[in-house]
């Protein structure tokens, strides 16, 4: 190609026309072409990022959305809207009569942004000196509601189109600004402001507020659907691997919905889902043409009524790929410059990028989920070179052994490594401002501030504010292959395992969790009761020995076959018992980890397909003791209280019964001993003879503990106490065992 002069393209220093090309790095690398990791691998990736939460915090830096409950609190709720207040001071601009002016916001301004949030629902608070709020105890639940990105949009930290800065006499980013959001990504909505004009809601990386006209609410079934593509069949969706590209009006096919406007614009890493081409709606659309090399996609748009709607389109092959590209130097350098020269956008703001959305967009082509911040991204998966302590020679001598496309950073700034040319490292990322020392052979740095605003390519040897070069501030470099230590979190039923062969249900799998701190290496099975699709169309023995039962219950007395999995029952608030006991499962795990023990989660989703048998079996094999939480069905008019279900006489003769129904019952009594000191009521003396599938195929200590019946407070601060007295009640059985 013909070499741009220099005269007329904008460079930073020691870089030439010629490095604006990716084929002058791809060159230079080892092995671009080679696959780096597989689909497979970036999967496992995935699911491992996905365990990873920030030093002292609970915050993971990626979350499975398919894992939150239906309900959320008034105080998870207050929590996660001013997470961010009072940390540094907040400017914004006012008209005056003299023009405009800027200053900083006042308690009266924070009153206002507080109310615009919807404050007044989530109970009862006061105002006191520079904005702090006070609540009243109010922990009330709200519905969760699940939705869908329709077009490339912001999350915010407030619910307005204010420009915020914390510097008034800089007004390039809006610290205001949290996020960009892809068409098609999937969130949780949690709260809606009170002019109803935006939501407050989780993507899989961050919380914050969303324009409500740029989402449509679906169901649970839509809302699987977005998840998991490195997992997904390539033919069944496409990916934007274009910088950005606006599809012409006339390649959308007519939609007979009025509510449909147009195609929004398509962004880097934007997944859409395929549609067969030879359906007689699509080949017949375009009256003089075939467009040949075109994907037909679908193109999801917000209804009149809030719904989520799908409209189709023709996309030029061009600017996509079928599925994911493959992980390759040679990939990850062409997709990088492609916005090669676009704008700097602070948290995603003027529809752009900083440094880690840059990141991000570029590696959701190959079906990675990256964090939102450098911070996050410098902690993700992967094999990673720790360079805090290193000399500048040695960070150098890191430098010359890796590929192009290595992902790096310090806090506050992460950027893609290209080579080394000529004694110097480059870098190439979504810059903002670096700083350029005007006199290089004095020893007294005089550093002037260079906004470049860009994505741009520079060396390693610019400077930051406080008068350290990048390569002195290098702390981190990230490599995206697998290191060896993953722990894969899912686990299936083996069919090797003892009584594995008596399952009828097994396809699913059940999630180990491992504690971050004090770790115990103790794995407590927590069974959260019923939650299999189809369960009880099928059965199991009752017994490994095909004895029949000894006491009614779902299935009768004197029944050799016992219903695999129950459907369960439903509480007098029309919630059913499969999604309290999940939402009570997913407290006591947390509650658990935070205790020191690993949690293996037989059921941690809405639809797991495991019976009652390989439930038990897996906890067999892979945990310490085994807890299924149950409330139960009666015909009484009041809560009558909790209880466990103890072993009968009857089966203690049963090989595997006889080895452990001691041990059980004393986790039995210690659970119902921990509700009782919470001061829950118990039932009787706090338990009940009853002959159960799991009891006679454990092998471990186990025990079903009933919370309560369909009379019980399903609030999220109810299930909580439950969850506690559960925790304390597994503790105290563990320190004697």
């Amino acid at each position: 190609m013909e070499i741009v002069p220099q005269s007329v393209v904008r460079l930073a220093d020691d870089v030439t026309p010629q490095m604006l090309e990716p084929s002058f790095w791809i060159s230079r690398s080892k092995n671009p072409f080679e696959i780096r990791m597989s689909r497979e691998e970036i999967a496992a990736w995935n699911r491992e990022n996905r365990k990873i939460s920030l030093s002292g915090s609970d915050f993971y830096i990626v979350s499975d959305l398919r894992k939150f409950d239906s309900v959320i609190s008034a105080g998870e709720i207050r929590n996660a809207l001013i997470r961010y207040k009072g940390k540094i001071k907040w400017y914004k601009k006012v008209s005056t009569k003299n023009g405009e002016t800027s200053r900083e916001l006042t308690s009266r301004d924070w009153k206002e942004i507080f109310d615009a949030m919807n404050y007044s629902k989530l109970g009862t608070y006061a105002y006191f000196a520079g904005g702090e709020l006070d609540f009243d105890e109010y922990e009330n639940d709200f519905p969760v509601r699940k939705a869908i990105c329709v077009r490339r949009t912001d999350m915010r930290l407030v619910p307005d189109n204010t420009f915020y800065t914390d510097d008034e006499d800089y007004w390039y980013d809006d610290i205001a600004q949290n996020s960009g959001i892809q068409m098609n990504e999937p969130v949780l909505v949690f709260w809606e402001s009170r002019d109803g004009e935006w939501l407050f809601v989780k993507s899989i990386y961050c919380t914050g507020w969303v324009r409500k006209n740029d989402f449509a609410f679906c169901t649970d079934k839509e809302f699987e659907r977005y998840f998991d593509y490195a997992e997904k069949d390539p033919l069944t969706f496409i990916t934007i691997t274009e910088d950005r590209y606006k599809l012409p009006a006339e390649y959308a096919l007519a939609c007979d919905d009025e509510d449909f406007k147009e195609i929004p614009e398509l962004f880097m890493g934007t997944y859409l889902f395929t549609v067969d081409w030879n359906q007689y709606l699509f080949e017949n659309a375009f009256a003089e043409r075939k467009p040949y090399s075109s994907f037909i996609v679908e193109i999801p748009y917000r209804k009149k009524d809030g719904s989520l709607g799908i409209s189709y389109a023709s996309l030029p092959s061009g600017k996509a790929t079928l599925g994911l590209l493959d992980y390759t130097t040679a990939n990850v350098i062409n997709l990088a410059f492609k916005p090669l020269g676009v704008r700097y956008g602070w948290g995603g703001m003027a529809d752009s990028r900083d440094c880690s959305e840059y990141l991000k967009d570029i590696f959701r082509c190959f079906g990675f989920d990256f964090g939102r911040n450098s911070r996050s991204q410098l902690a993700m998966a992967g094999k990673t070179l720790s360079l805090e302590k290193k000399s500048p020679s040695s960070k150098k001598s890191v430098l010359s052994s890796l590929e192009a496309g290595t992902v790096m950073g310090f806090p506050g700034h992460v950027f893609m490594y290209l080579g080394r040319v000529g004694g110097k490292n480059y870098v190439i990322s979504a810059l903002g401002a670096y700083y350029k020392d005007d006199d290089e052979y004095d020893d007294i740095l005089n550093l002037t501030k260079i906004s470049a605003n860009s994505v741009s390519i520079n060396t390693i040897e610019e400077y930051r504010k406080n008068g350290k070069d990048w390569l002195e501030m290098l702390t981190k470099v990230k490599k995206l292959l697998p290191d060896g230590s993953w722990e894969e979190e899912r686990v299936t039923l083996n069919p090797d395992w003892k009584y594995a062969s008596f399952s009828k249900i097994n396809s699913g799998s059940s999630l180990l969790y491992r504690a971050k701190q004090n770790r115990k290496n103790i794995v407590v099975a927590v069974n959260a009761g019923h939650g299999t699709r189809g369960g009880f169309l099928k059965k199991t023995f009752s017994h490994p020995d095909k004895s029949p039962k000894v006491t009614d219950g779902t299935t009768a007395s004197g029944a050799v076959e016992s219903i695999a999995v129950s459907d369960g029952m439903s509480f007098v608030d029309g919630r059913t018992e499969a999604e309290v006991t999940l939402r009570t499962a997913r407290l006591l795990k947390n509650l658990l980890l935070k205790k020191g023990f690993d949690v293996l989660m037989i059921r941690d989703d809405t639809d797991t397909q495991l019976d009652n048998v390989a439930r038990t079996v897996i906890s067999n094999n892979c945990a310490n003791i085994h807890v299924t939480i149950h409330y139960d069905l009666d015909r009484q008019n009041e809560d009558k209280g909790c209880f466990y279900c103890s072993i009968p006489e009857e089966i203690k003769y049963l090989p595997t019964v006889k080895k452990h129904w001691k041990e059980s019952e004393r986790l039995g009594d210690c659970l119902v001993q921990a509700l009782e000191a919470k001061e829950l009521k118990i039932y009787g003396d706090g338990k009940l003879d009853t002959d159960l599938t799991q009891t006679s195929y454990s092998t471990i200590p186990t025990v079903d503990i009933e919370l309560g019946n369909q009379h019980t407070d399903t609030k999220t601060a109810a299930l909580r106490k439950r969850a506690e007295a559960l925790a304390e009640g597994i503790e105290n059985f563990l320190k004697s065992m």
